[in-house]
């Protein structure tokens, strides 16, 4: 161990983390950065290799909780401790199940702290070998939304999807827009970008977590989005590897990383795809795009995808197309895992910048996409509200 304690300090809190940088003012202690909730934490940690990485314990506790437990896993460089605000018995067993060496509490005097962390740091080493970690490997999930052809709602899908990520599971969520090269994503949700994915894609940029979060735009709901080249007409050569790389690099600073691509199977989608841990295949209930979205999974099957990660989304149903919805499974060979009622307003909203699961909570495509936002994150159901329970059941009194 060396004289030298280097520490990370994961917490959003601003204030929080200047008073934690006055009270560690020690010739012999340095916090080297300060870092956010989930995979991003996880990245500067690879990053930089600190001594010990202090995380701060807020609500909601399963952030802060998981953000440990990722930290913990496997036998890494570093040291975990837990930062409290107040001694909570339950909080500190949590704490320690989810890998957490000690838990300190932020009203412990200077002193004490710094003692405290070289302690732990000391007891951890004395009990295991630390060894690497490999610093391209993401941590956040990956979920590219493709389809067969353009009018399918999968921009509209994969913006929606990335609010509902967002404000269910109140964790980070990055929105990316390969649908080169004019992709709208900015556009459907009202934003004015200063960069884009043309930027993000310099080699200097990709290898510096900073500089590649600057890249992306805030958004609703705190989605950050990378959007599209803003001009057009500009030549943006990218292939598979770019693809690959760029998605891998965001999962490694984000929760979810929602892809939206460009319409059919290109050297664009195939990568997307591929570096994907769920690929979301929209369809509407239309004989030309059935016929296509037959055509898809058939490739995609013989690539070797799996019914695990390769997932049939059955956009507006209930439209009168001439294709009854539960006729799709038997068109396309292929079980549809969700189903999206038509909702012709959302439409207009994309076109007014707006984003149905902000704007109108309880619509049929927002409650909709929400669900699958839930089943992505390993959520159970939501709740029906109590008007929707209440409706559902006197309907049924009087059938």
């Amino acid at each position: 161990m060396s004289d030298q304690l280097k520490v990370l300090a994961v917490d959003q809190n601003t204030d929080a983390l200047a008073a934690l940088r006055r009270a560690l003012n020690f010739a012999d202690l340095e916090i080297v950065h300060e870092a956010g909730f989930g995979p991003v934490a996880l990245t500067w940690a690879r990053t930089l290799q600190p001594d010990v990485v202090l995380v701060a314990t807020e609500e909601p506790l399963a952030r802060s909780l998981g953000t440990i437990q990722t930290l913990a896993q496997g036998a890494p460089g570093w040291t975990v401790v837990a930062l409290a605000a107040r001694f909570e018995p339950e909080l500190f067993r949590k704490a320690v199940l989810a890998g957490a060496r000690d838990v300190v509490l932020r009203a412990t005097t200077p002193a004490d702290l710094r003692g405290a962390l070289f302690g732990a740091r000391r007891a951890d080493l004395g009990q295991r070998t630390p060894v690497g970690y490999d610093p391209s490997a993401p941590a956040g999930t990956i979920v590219t939304v493709f389809g067969v052809k353009g009018g399918i709602g999968k921009t509209t899908m994969a913006s929606n999807l990335a609010v509902a990520l967002a404000t269910e599971t109140r964790r980070s969520v990055a929105l990316v827009d390969l649908d080169l090269p004019f992709g709208d994503l900015a556009m459907v949700l009202d934003l004015k970008p200063e960069r884009s994915v043309a930027d993000a894609l310099d080699p200097a940029v990709l290898n510096d977590p900073e500089r590649l979060q600057a890249q992306l735009t805030p958004g609703p709901a705190g989605v950050r989005v990378l959007a599209a080249p803003l001009d057009p007409t500009a030549q943006l050569t990218i292939d598979g590897e770019q693809v690959a790389t760029l998605l891998g690099r965001l999962a490694a600073l984000h929760d979810f990383v929602v892809v939206d691509t460009p319409p059919g199977i290109n050297e664009i989608t195939a990568p997307a795809v591929d570096a994907a841990a769920l690929a979301l295949l929209v369809a509407t209930p239309e004989v030309a795009c059935l016929r296509r979205t037959q055509a898809c999974l058939q490739l995609l099957q013989s690539w070797r995808y799996s019914q695990d990660k390769l997932k049939l989304v059955l956009n507006r149903t209930g439209s009168k197309t001439g294709v009854k919805d539960d006729e799709v499974e038997a068109l396309v060979g292929y079980p549809v895992a969700w189903r999206i009622a038509n909702d012709r307003t959302a439409a207009n909203e994309a076109a007014l910048g707006q984003s149905s699961v902000v704007t109108r909570p309880r619509s049929p495509l927002a409650v909709g996409v929400r669900d699958l936002a839930r089943q992505v994150a390993g959520l159970p159901p939501a709740r029906a509200p109590f008007w929707q329970l209440w409706s559902s059941r006197t309907a049924a009194m009087f059938a």
